[in-house]
């Protein structure tokens, strides 16, 4: 080689070797951001449960305690169980601390699926680098590490985050047994790609008629090549075969699980027995439906009878299912607010404006772009093969590649249309989409040279029709009122921030005038506290419970109010709310709540709201009005300004069944002290350092499991900081 040809091919090597090291440096960058924004949106206090949290939680709580799968015994449909049991692993590697429904540790469990959301990230650009180039791939990961939905469903204890990233590895799996590889990788590529597609039909059950779609492209796909490979592989048709035979694997330990437990055969769950009854215009309404399938034990027998109920309907009107097609549509399509869209802590509470604006543009308007986008660069890839030659390198695209993500998109949104569609299901649809967007938006730097005119004229329709359900779908009202409410009171949180508070309370009313919430009468009322003006401050909290009485942080404020002005029966009246969970009420207000504790705590008297955490709510226990703590109680006590020692008092019981007494470790502000306390009330006293300060007190016991599936430890009637007479010393 001449010197010249020498230089010059080394010089490609070391800007090729430069270009790697960039390329890498700016995936783990953007796979940084991608995990501080899934971090900050989990780092807010634990979301309130919505949708099948619900129902996963359970489950997994369930689990733990060795109860294994029974809330299926009772409830409509038997779910694919790995996600559950994800969530359970994650949740017992948090541990137990010692809090009524373990809300540290559940918060803690969510941390494993923000890691699995982050990987997500990564699949993304791998996936792409392989559908289209790594110019794209970048650009998919950053799409994906923003996506808004990607980024709040990592906090979400809902399945779609494990099913995405399972998915992703058994698609790049299957797409890369598809190249020229050697016979040996080529099958381990397989049966991979087998067992990540059965994993994912194991936490969504979506995935489960796919197989045999993915197995035939595959077939398909060998049989293509197999002339010009260098070394012969095994028949198309073996590998179709393996692939469907390592899913196959995967699955049959849970089905054979569920004969054993039913006497029946349910291959993964239950969910399409109950959808065609539910969503087929049953003659029945929803309730009566539920009510009708918990009265049946047997997951079998409630699948068939559903079955069964579902298909006698559409044997009396088989136009249901035509008529449902465009409905599904437009669930499926449009922007809707959906309760998990914002990880609240109540979703009674309001969205702040940079939050709000934030999910408008990574969420709403995202979404639209990455569907025009992949719609643009799917019919493009799959017309490429008879294009010439003479095209641009980075406008190429492989096409069966692109076939298999048109055969995933086409055979979901049919499922879906035909079945029941929702828009948080198009999570499923964004493995597929976002590569050939990121190809799209990257291919517009080089203008018209990328795209054919006629192959766009061609689908605008398409792209009009999904406008179209967008743009007449879309919540109008619900995004004007919240801008200019959320804007109004932004701007009243800034002038309390700089200790305006009369130019705040005039935005507050503001803001309540373009959308009046019981967190904007609450603003207010702190505004006209600031002022010092009590009455209007009562006032607004009132309003603030009156526009919502199930919003327990409304009236637990009000509470709190009443409670310092000494107005004790309001003060009950408030904090026990209207419909509210005592609970939520008391964890609530132990973080929030809790300024300048009393000396003595009477605990259950309905008045010790944000002094006592780490409890159940009050009950009658032992003749008294008192609670059992989780194992880890809290009390907060005011100082005591005396020069004289002081004592803490405590009243405890602990009716443990077979044991008369257990060990109880007293700790206050870092001292500690072990009694023994027993199944009757007794009352014990411990000295305490002089401090002028507020006490904390925590009382850890070993607990026991109650019929109900409380973790209880002692039983807390009463508490006091008592300083020592001369005489008493």
């Amino acid at each position: 080689m001449r010197r010249g040809s020498w230089m010059r091919h080394k010089r490609r090597i070391s800007c090729s070797m430069n270009a790697s090291s960039k390329e890498r440096l700016v995936l783990l960058l953007i796979l940084a951001y991608a995990l501080v924004l899934r971090l900050l949106l989990w780092s807010q206090p634990l979301h309130e449960p919505a949708n099948d949290e619900v129902e996963y939680i359970t489950v997994a709580r369930d689990l733990l305690d060795g109860r294994g799968w029974s809330f299926y015994d009772r409830y409509h449909w038997l779910r694919a169980p790995l996600y559950p049991l994800f969530l359970a692993a994650s949740w017992g590697l948090a541990g137990d601390d010692g809090w009524p429904r373990a809300t540290r540790a559940l918060h803690l469990a969510a941390l494993p699926n923000i890691l699995l959301s982050v990987l997500s990230v990564s699949l993304a650009y791998a996936l792409t680098a392989r559908l289209v180039n790594r110019r794209a791939a970048l650009l998919a990961a950053l799409i994906t590490a923003t996506l808004w939905t990607h980024a709040t469903f990592a906090s979400l204890y809902m399945s779609e985050t494990l099913f995405t990233v399972l998915f992703q590895i058994g698609l790049l799996g299957l797409v890369q047994a598809g190249d020229r590889q050697p016979t040996a990788k080529r099958w381990l590529l397989i049966i991979a790609a087998g067992v990540a597609l059965g994993l994912a039909a194991l936490t969504r059950s979506l995935a489960l008629l796919f197989l045999p779609i993915a197995a035939g492209w595959l077939a398909v796909h060998l049989h293509r090549q197999r002339s010009g490979l260098p070394h012969r592989p095994a028949t198309p048709l073996l590998a179709a075969v393996v692939l469907l035979a390592s899913a196959g694997a995967v699955i049959a330990p849970w089905t054979i699980r569920n004969y054993q437990a039913y006497g029946g055969f349910i291959l993964i769950e239950t969910g399409l027995s109950y959808n065609l009854w539910v969503f087929n215009e049953p003659h029945e309404d929803r309730e009566t439906i539920h009510r009708i399938l918990e009265n049946i034990s047997n997951p079998v027998e409630r699948a068939n009878d559903a079955t069964e109920r579902g298909l006698e309907r559409l044997r009396e009107d088989p136009m249901i299912i035509a008529r449902k097609l465009w409905p599904n549509w437009v669930f499926l399509a449009r922007i809707k607010p959906i309760q998990d869209r914002f990880l609240m802590e109540s979703y009674y509470a309001d969205v702040d404006l940079p939050l709000f604006v934030a999910a408008l543009i990574f969420d709403d308007l995202l979404y639209v772009l990455i569907a025009f986008g992949a719609i643009v660069g799917l019919t493009h890839a799959v017309r490429l093969r008879r294009q010439a030659l003479h095209t641009h390198q980075c406008c190429r695209l492989p096409v069966a590649p692109a076939i298999l993500c048109l055969l995933w998109i086409g055979y979901a949104i049919a499922t879906m249309l035909l079945t029941h569609g929702e828009a948080r299901y198009r999570h499923f649809l964004f493995p597929a989409l976002i590569p050939y967007a990121a190809w799209t938006f990257t291919a517009l730097k080089r203008g018209a040279a990328c795209f054919a005119r006629g192959r766009v004229i061609a689908i605008a329709p398409l792209m009009g029709v999904f406008l179209w359900t967008v743009l007449t779908a879309y919540p109008w009202g619900w995004a004007v009122e919240n801008l200019t409410r959320g804007s109004r009171a932004l701007a009243g949180d800034v002038w309390m921030a700089l200790g305006a508070p009369d130019r705040a309370a005039d935005a507050y009313l503001s803001a309540l005038a373009a959308k009046a919430t019981p967190d904007g009468w609450l603003r207010l009322g702190a505004a006209h506290l600031a002022r010092g003006d009590i009455e209007r401050a009562r006032v607004a909290y009132r309003a603030a419970w009156d526009a919502s009485r199930a919003y327990y942080i409304a009236s637990a404020h009000l509470g709190d109010l009443e409670r310092s002005l000494g107005n004790l029966d309001e003060a009950r009246r408030a904090f026990a709310g209207a419909y509210a969970d005592e609970q939520r009420v008391l964890d609530w207000s132990w973080r929030m709540l809790g300024r300048n504790p009393p000396t003595s705590l009477d605990v259950g008297d309905g008045l010790d709201f944000g002094y006592v955490g780490g409890v159940y709510p009050a009950e009658e226990l032992l003749s008294r009005q008192a609670r059992w703590s989780a194992g880890r109680a809290l009390l907060r006590l005011g100082g005591l300004d005396a020069r004289a020692p002081v004592v803490l008092t405590l009243r405890l019981a602990a009716p443990h069944p077979n044991r008369p007494s257990i060990p109880v470790r007293i700790c206050i502000t870092g001292t500690c002290r072990q009694i023994e306390a027993h199944a009757g009330w007794r009352t014990y006293t411990l000295m305490v350092e002089r401090r002028n300060t507020p006490a904390l007190v925590e009382v850890h016991s070993p607990t026991f499991m109650a019929a109900d599936g409380r973790r209880l430890g002692v039983i807390i009637d009463w508490a006091a900081m008592i300083p020592l007479t001369g005489r008493e010393r």
